[in-house]
C-alpha cells in the first residue's frame, strides 16, 4: 500500500505516513524511493490510535491543542536554562499568558528554573503531543 492509500485509511495526512514509517511506527519498505507499508501495521496503529486518542482530543479544545502544538523541547529564552529544560516540552512565554485552563487539565506545570518561570507540558500532555505526531 502506498503512503495516499494509507493516509486516506488512517484519515491523516500522507506527511503523518511517512513520518510513521521513518520513526518506525508501522512496517515499511521503501522500494524505488516510495514508502510500501503493511497493511497489517497500518490497521494495528489505527486501532491503537482509536483506542487511545478518542476520549483525550475530544474533550481539548482548539486553544489548548494549539498551545501543546507551540510547545518545544528545550526551548528556553536563557542558554543556562537549557540544560534543566532539554527533556521537557516549553510552552513560549507570551506576555501574561498563564496556561490557566491547561494546568486544570492537568497539562501544564509551572518549572522554575534559575529563578525564572517556564511553563512545560506534563508527561500527560507530552504524551498527547507525541500521540497527535505533531
Amino acid at each position: 500500500m502506498n503512503t495516499a492509500a494509507a493516509a486516506a485509511q488512517a484519515q491523516v495526512t500522507a506527511a503523518t505516513i511517512r513520518t510513521w514509517c521513518r520513526r518506525g511506527v508501522i512496517a515499511a519498505t521503501k522500494q524505488a524511493g516510495r514508502w510500501a507499508i503493511d497493511t497489517a501495521s497500518l490497521a494495528r496503529r489505527i486501532e491503537i490510535g482509536a483506542r487511545g486518542m478518542t476520549d483525550p482530543i475530544a474533550a481539548l479544545d482548539e486553544a489548548t491543542l494549539r498551545h501543546i502544538r507551540r510547545a518545544r523541547l528545550g526551548r528556553a529564552q536563557r542558554t543556562s536554562d537549557k540544560d534543566a529544560l532539554a527533556d521537557r516540552y516549553v510552552l513560549p512565554s507570551i506576555g501574561a499568558v498563564s496556561y490557566a485552563s491547561e494546568k486544570e487539565l492537568g497539562l501544564v506545570e509551572d518549572l522554575t528554573v534559575n529563578g525564572r518561570v517556564y511553563y512545560v507540558l506534563t508527561a500527560k500532555a507530552a504524551r498527547l503531543r507525541e500521540q497527535l505526531d505533531i
